[in-house]
């Protein structure tokens, strides 16, 4: 009786392990598949993305007629678009500001004392940290910069454009406003005669029609062309 029962427990045990051990195996096999499903997903969200940004980066250079620098972190490309998107600031007038204000350069410092990507006067990213509560949002400084330059220039834009003026009058005035003072524009009725203001303004509204950028455009990407070939 003993060794019959002893039978059955080594049957039963033998029973046990071995679905045991096909449900790891399984399991393991699972577990496999699965981390590699999620690699596959991972390597196609970063080549959607790569794909994305630089298609991103050709629409902003084509359309501004300026050639983003390799030295500007991709994620600010993205986050100088988005932010003028949101702010419905032209995707022209947002990066040729940009770029005629710091050339993209986060360390620059006017004479004047104004400092990094937007040249904010630290008076300026003062009112606009308290009034938009940028203490408060997970970005790094330059993302602070650029949020509030093009905050800064959105209020003027608007403030000249609900004293009657139209909205393409609004924005020259509003430009001259960021680059000489409200107060200078205001005392002039219109773009004050400095000839810095008058370049950034005239660069930033200027029309399609740079056959400089053209050439360097070109060759931009068929260099790339070239080492990809």
């Amino acid at each position: 009786m003993k060794k019959h029962i002893l039978t059955l427990i080594f049957l039963f045990m033998s029973f046990l392990f071995n679905n045991v051990t096909t449900s790891n195996a399984k399991n393991d096999m699972g577990n496999v598949e699965e981390k590699y499903i999620t690699e596959m997903e991972n390597k196609i969200a970063e080549i959607q993305k790569e794909m994305y940004m630089r298609n991103l980066i050709q629409y902003i250079e084509f359309e501004s007629e300026i050639i983003i620098p390799n030295y500007l972190d991709i994620k600010y490309v993205e986050y100088i678009f988005n932010v003028a998107n949101q702010l419905n600031i032209p995707t022209r007038i947002a990066f040729r500001m940009v770029y005629t204000e710091s050339r993209f350069n986060d360390i620059a410092i006017s004479p004047k004392g104004a400092r990094g990507l937007m040249q904010l006067m630290p008076d300026t990213r003062t009112i606009y940290i308290e009034l938009l509560g940028i203490d408060t949002m997970k970005i790094d400084e330059n993302q602070k910069d650029i949020l509030i330059g093009f905050n800064y220039l959105k209020d003027l834009k608007t403030y000249w454009f609900e004293k009657g003026n139209n909205e393409k009058y609004s924005w020259k005035l509003g430009l001259a406003s960021y680059n000489a003072g409200k107060r200078r524009v205001q005392q002039y009725q219109g773009v004050p005669p400095f000839n810095e203001t008058q370049k950034f303004v005239n660069f930033i509204l200027r029309i399609h029609s740079n056959p400089e950028f053209f050439a360097n455009y070109n060759k931009k990407y068929e260099n790339k062309i070239k080492v990809n070939t």
